[in-house]
């Protein structure tokens, strides 16, 4: 195998060097759905209870846990592992080091904004309102953005609601940001 075991490291194939946090408390929030962005919590929601996510879904936490969070993605490579009734380890790995900026792929800055994912692939908020009962009985336009109707966020977002993320540069290692859609 042409990179051993590498796929399993902090710095994944490219030996990327990065200060990933293992901070427990917000890894905790994710795992659990509870970040106070519908999207990721009814993804992860969805996970825990089904053992089930769709692809985009999987790119969104991903995106979301180590883009926006920053915290170590191997964390959630873990998570998935324990939960995803299809779980295979190429897979798992290879999609969580693509995701993180640390596999073998020239799209390192690679973020998925959680406002544009949850306006394209759940506009009226059913999928959320499916796996978040609480919010059900919202407007469908502000199921995804309830406000002070829902949790508080845990962490602001990278690039709130742009469709341009700054130039940081090509080679500049940065964490970006994820969403969702099933």
């Amino acid at each position: 195998m042409k990179y051993g075991n590498s796929i399993f490291h902090l710095g994944g194939p490219r030996k990327v060097v990065s200060n990933w946090s293992q901070d427990q408390s917000l890894f905790d929030c994710w795992r659990e759905g509870q970040t106070g962005y519908p999207l990721i919590d009814a993804n992860m929601k969805e996970l825990s209870t089904t053992g089930f996510m769709s692809n985009r879904g999987r790119q969104i936490v991903c995106s979301f846990l180590v883009r926006d969070m920053g915290v170590d993605w191997r964390m959630g490579a873990e998570w998935f592992e324990t939960c995803l009734l299809d779980y295979d380890p190429c897979s798992n790995y290879g999609n969580w080091t693509y995701g993180a900026g640390v596999g073998n792929d020239p799209r390192e800055d690679r973020y998925f904004s959680i406002p544009k994912q949850a306006k394209t692939y759940d506009p009226e908020g059913e999928y959320v309102s499916y796996w978040l009962q609480q919010l059900s009985s919202l407007p469908k336009e502000r199921r995804n953005f309830p406000g002070s109707s829902y949790f508080k966020q845990v962490v602001p977002l990278k690039f709130e609601n742009t469709k341009q993320r700054p130039d940081t540069g090509r080679n500049e290692r940065r964490r970006g940001k994820s969403v969702y859609r099933n």
